[in-house]
């Protein structure tokens, strides 16, 4: 599922419109709402280039990866919500070069 997201997210490319269509399924209705506002053409990350990496395991139905990107490192938090695993939060920190 991070790995879902973390290419759904890397779409600067598309319009605001198609960016949010193909990120919601992989959200939390609720934060699927918040992402709603991002302007796409903002996200630094225009491809995925490593493997989720779990940096806290599922575990009590929680999760949270980080994925590496051309532009830095994306964190996905994920919860287990009614029987599958969606994104509930994200955070990008910029690789400084």
């Amino acid at each position: 599922m991070a790995a879902a997201f973390a290419a759904a997210w890397a779409r600067p490319d598309l319009t605001a419109q198609q960016w949010w269509e193909q990120i919601a399924p992989h959200c939390e209705p609720a934060f699927g709402r918040t992402l709603r506002t991002v302007d796409p053409a903002r996200v630094p990350a225009t491809r995925i280039t490593g493997r989720p990496v779990a940096v806290q395991s599922p575990k009590d139905g929680r999760a949270t990866y980080r994925v590496a990107t051309d532009a830095g490192t994306l964190s996905v938090a994920l919860a287990a919500i009614d029987g599958r695993w969606v994104a509930v939060d994200n955070d990008f920190v910029r690789t400084v070069r």
